[in-house]
Parts: structure tokens; sequence; C-alpha cells
């Protein structure tokens, strides 16, 4: 039977099912002929049951800290210790992330690396590094489509619009995208943050399409009934 228990998910970023893989309870206490301290440490390897990560979860509690409340009909002195609560890695801080990335990681682990990293450049305002990302997020979207790896930036553009995955104004758009990549690596320009905006934006609609919402739909292909066929005409019978 698989054991469950309700943490706070660093991924979804809030109380979540989660699958318990392991835990281990370690009651503690300490003393010195006058004085004495106890407590508890909870440990747990916990699996969310909605986004599949795996996370360690940790709950404590000590002696010396503690709360005082009151039995609502006998009035009597209730103490209790708070917990202390920690998990690792610790809930992510609120990103420019969209959060599609993640299936990013599903469909292609080199290319969710690749996104992490701009993100993390764009985030820091290092703006310079990140327009290079995009650039090499894109250079491994082609990769992804067997586009030949030896081709140019802008011949890998013409390419996919030849090849029917991307239309004349979204090649423009890409275009100005690799090329901004191309003066960040090269000649050390850098956008202001609206610029970059603007060119993130681009990449991620791309991505998004060809890459998340594309195989998403080839994967729905073998689940969709075919067409049954026609039933032959039959002559009209003669007078």
């Amino acid at each position: 039977m698989i054991e469950t228990f309700r943490a706070h998910c660093p991924r979804c970023d809030g109380e979540r099912k989660c699958i318990i893989h392991g835990q281990f309870d370690q009651p503690w206490s300490v003393e010195d002929g006058r004085n004495y301290m106890d407590g508890q440490i909870d440990r747990k390897l916990l699996q969310c049951a909605g986004c599949e990560t795996v996370f360690y979860h940790q709950s404590s509690w000590n002696s010396e800290e503690w709360d005082n409340d009151y039995h609502p009909v006998t009035g009597e002195t209730i103490i209790s210790h708070p917990r202390t609560i920690e998990t690792y890695p610790a809930p992510e801080k609120k990103s420019q992330k969209p959060d599609w990335i993640w299936d990013i990681a599903k469909a292609d682990p080199p290319l969710h690396a690749i996104l992490y990293e701009v993100y993390q450049a764009y985030e820091a305002g290092s703006f310079i590094l990140a327009s290079v990302g995009l650039r090499t997020a894109f250079d491994r979207t082609t990769e992804i489509l067997k586009i030949n790896s030896h081709l140019s930036f802008e011949d890998k553009v013409v390419e996919l619009t030849k090849e029917g995955y991307i239309g004349e104004t979204e090649a423009n758009t890409l275009s100005v995208v690799t090329n901004a990549g191309n003066a960040a690596a090269h000649r050390g320009w850098a956008p202001d943050r609206k610029t970059f905006e603007i060119l993130i934006a681009t990449l991620e609609q791309y991505i998004y399409r060809v890459v998340v919402t594309g195989k998403a739909a080839l994967d729905l292909s073998g689940n969709i009934p075919a067409r049954p066929p026609r039933a032959k005409k039959q002559p009209k019978p003669t007078a």
C-alpha cells in the first residue's frame, strides 16, 4: 500500500498530497545534570502526486519552544511545540519562466537546461548572456526538428519556413532574435529589459508551438480513430 503525506511541494509552491518513498524519525535529548531539553526531527523523502517532483522534507521541534492555548470546554492549559519545516530544494522564487518550461524538461533535457540558464541570466539582469542563450535555444530547437546543423542561423530559418514549421512573419521575427543573439555574442550588444522581453516572448511562442504543443499533437494521432471507408455505391437497377 502506498503511504502518503501532505506537504508543501517546492515545485507547485503549495500543499499537496505526496507519496512517501522513505522516512526516518529521530527523537533526541540532552542533559547536563541541571537542565534537560528534548525534541524530534522527522525526515521524509517525498514525491508530489501532482507534478512528480521528488524532494526532502524535514519537520522538527524542541522543548524550549512552546505555545500556550486553552481547551475550549475544560479551560485547561494546552502546551504545544511549534514545528520548523524545511524542504530541499526550497520552494522556487517567483520567476519569469512560463509553467510549460517543466514540460520541456521531459521532451528535451538539453533545451530545458539552456532555457533554465537563459531565465537565470534574465532575472539577474545579464541581458548579454541571456541574448546569447536565446540564440543557443533556437539552435537546439532546429536540432530537435532535424534541420541540418551545419547551416547558418539565417539558413536554418529559411529551412524551417520551407519545411512548414513557421510562416513568413514568424521567420522574420525569429531572424531578429538570432541576429540579436549574434550581436550579443560577437559585438557585446546589450538590449535593455524591454527589448529583451520582446525577444524572449517571440522565442517562447515559437518553442511552445513547435516543441511542446507540436509534440503533444503528434502523440495524440494514435488515439484518434481513422475515418471509416466509404461504402461503395450500388449500381442503379436497370429498367
